[in-house]
């Protein structure tokens, strides 16, 4: 069995354009700190905003690996807790709540019964497979809390006890990172000229957030495969 899922490898891959970014702003940052300054805060700016991003996706990406092994090995469904089922069908049922007109409910009750009535049972294995980008969606700027909630979607409602565990002391600054990253982020989406890092900031922030992931691969495969399957 591998030690990592391949969401996890291949975040490990992506984090390279990420310290592509830092190193050359390093270099500039050494030879002409003043006259490349512009330069040196736009890399670290492109820098923290690739590195959310590539978190979200790592986060995005075990999951599907996760809905995906559920078909793929004929899973049972009697262990699976009822708000999966709601994230599954989260599009259908917003929109059924939301309406107010006896036709209209019901139409939307056909539409959700044709479409979706094959993943509502209790007992059996899947037999289809499930739309990775509906049961994704609403998911993004990957705060801690929002990360936390994500997982809560497949019922594991013990991630901040199994992370915290296994991060020991560096729990609090891990988690605080994250939020830290995210918050920079948006900072920078919405034009703040002061939201940026240094380079030594950037790979601090690195190497944190690659550490946030790998514990979170970890502690998520094991919970899944205990319940579950294995997805690594």
């Amino acid at each position: 069995m591998a030690r990592y899922t391949e969401a996890y490898s291949d975040f490990v891959r992506r984090l390279n354009e990420v310290e592509a970014l830092r190193r050359i702003a390093s270099e500039k940052q050494r030879k002409e700190p003043v006259d490349l300054m512009h330069e040196i805060n736009a890399l670290c700016r492109g820098s923290v905003v690739l590195l959310s991003s590539h978190v979200e996706a790592y986060v995005k990406d075990v999951g599907e690996l996760a809905l995906e092994s559920l078909y793929a090995k004929k899973v049972s469904r009697k262990n699976i807790k009822s708000q999966f089922f709601y994230h599954i069908s989260k599009d259908y049922l917003d929109e059924l709540k939301n309406a107010s007109e006896p036709a209209k409910i019901a139409e939307k009750v056909f539409l959700f019964l044709q479409e979706d009535a094959i993943y509502w049972n209790h007992s059996g294995p899947w037999t289809q497979a499930i739309q990775t980008d509906r049961f994704n969606r609403g998911f993004s700027n990957p705060a801690f809390k929002k990360i936390k909630t994500y997982f809560n979607r497949f019922g594991y409602s013990c991630y901040r006890g199994d992370l915290a565990a296994k991060l020991k002391a560096d729990f609090n600054p891990i988690t605080n990172m994250i939020d830290h990253l995210v918050d920079t982020r948006n900072k920078i989406a919405h034009g703040d000229p002061m939201a940026s890092k240094t380079p030594i900031e950037i790979r601090d922030m690195i190497s944190m957030i690659k550490r946030f992931c790998e514990v979170t691969d970890t502690v998520f495969a094991t919970w899944w495969k205990s319940n579950f399957c294995g997805i690594r």
